[in-house]
């Protein structure tokens, strides 16, 4: 198929649900909805639905955190002022209004390790500046100390602090960002300032950061790794073909950190990667998909030994299963089948699967060689 940006999705298919978490020993899909059905907003858990009756708004939710008996639905509304967060726990669902609107506000959100605090830095598309901290069931918000516009992306917890690398959609940011639960500390990286989009997520092992870089434009090929013990920075340049918009992400297996590529409508952007962690070298290798809008963010995984990868973004490219070293490659196709991101529950590999022309959303099981089973059907247009 040929590249389509994730946007036109937004426009012309019926997608509701794309994202699973495990609550309370349950599968959770929170709603997502796309301009055709920007009116839904229902919660899908265990085989049945719950409207939490949210105003219409597109993309409403990307970013989930269980904190005990609570589940937190963060909104998105990447085009909407969705400025909504809902609690969902046994009997109640209460919603909080943030005391600001935005568009494409929070895409991601960490829990500690306690499962009792979570935080999110904000993405966003307009108007978005401020974090939001949750602690013992009370939402606190944080303006972050610069302004700007995309400034973050990922949020991770990692020794005893929430984390997240600079994006930045303006040249010049370049500051990785932590939060203890009070403050904020910023360390500014030695990369190259112009460069926009420069990374997206965080690869935690241990207390040490690692983060592939992304960047709009070719010329950002700077792995950096960061200790959080000594709050020092480590810089390794990627040995192999530079392109556009590289790595949204990767997997951790073993000591080596697995990526495959988002890439652009133009050439190039056919190349995975494998970073060591110890050794500290990479190298890349083709997967044959030149074409962008691949593998979006964490849309892999690591389950028993491999690297998975979904491709949330682009019906018809496949599923690969990529050993630790990058050159055992596995894949399959599902024609039409756009994909969410995956999770390991009760030791299944799940993922939710949009088929593009019958608008159902499936939940599936992906086996450890590649063969499949469709566990149930969770909507229909």
């Amino acid at each position: 198929m040929a590249y389509k940006e994730f946007q036109d999705h937004y426009k012309e298919t019926k997608i509701k649900h794309l994202l699973l978490f495990n609550y309370n020993g349950k599968l959770l899909s929170p709603p997502f909805a796309t301009n055709l059905c920007k009116n839904y907003s229902s919660v899908w858990i265990d085989g049945k639905c719950v409207d939490l009756d949210l105003p219409p708004s597109i993309s409403k939710t990307n970013a989930v955190a269980v904190l005990g008996d609570s589940v937190w639905f963060i909104p998105y509304g990447i085009y909407d002022d969705l400025n909504i967060i809902v609690e969902m726990k046994p009997g109640a669902i209460v919603k909080h209004k943030l005391p600001f609107t935005g568009k494409g506000q929070y895409y991601s959100v960490a829990t500690n390790y306690e499962w009792n605090t979570a935080f999110s830095f904000p993405l966003g598309y307009e108007g978005t500046n401020n974090a939001i901290y949750i602690k013992d069931g009370k939402l606190s918000i944080h303006p972050l100390p610069y302004k700007g516009k995309k400034l973050h992306m990922g949020t991770v917890y990692c020794n005893g602090r929430y984390w997240s690398m600079p994006r930045g959609d303006e040249p010049g940011y370049t500051s990785l960002l932590s939060f203890d639960g009070e403050n904020f500390t910023s360390y500014e990286l030695n990369v190259d300032p112009n460069i926009t989009r420069k990374y997206s997520d965080i690869v935690v092992k241990g207390n040490t950061l690692y983060s592939l870089p992304f960047g709009e434009t070719k010329g950002l090929n700077t792995i950096v790794e960061f200790d959080t013990v000594k709050n020092t920075a480590s810089y390794y340049n990627i040995d192999g073909i530079d392109f556009a918009k590289k790595y949204n992400g990767g997997v951790l297996v073993g000591d080596n950190i697995i990526a495959l590529p988002y890439g652009t409508e133009h050439g190039e952007s056919n190349w995975g990667l494998v970073f060591n962690t110890v050794t500290k070298e990479s190298k890349q290798f083709d997967i044959g998909i030149t074409h962008g809008g691949k593998y979006r963010y964490r849309s892999g995984i690591e389950y028993k030994g491999y690297a998975y990868f979904m491709p949330a973004g682009t019906p018809s490219c496949p599923i690969f299963r990529i050993n630790k070293d990058g050159d055992e490659i596995q894949s399959i196709f599902f024609e039409h089948t756009l994909f969410g991101r995956p999770i390991i529950h009760n030791d299944k590999l799940c993922v939710i699967g949009y088929d593009t022309i019958s608008s159902q959303h499936q939940l599936y099981h992906i086996k450890e060689d590649l063969t499949y089973e469709v566990l149930c059907t969770l909507a229909r247009s």
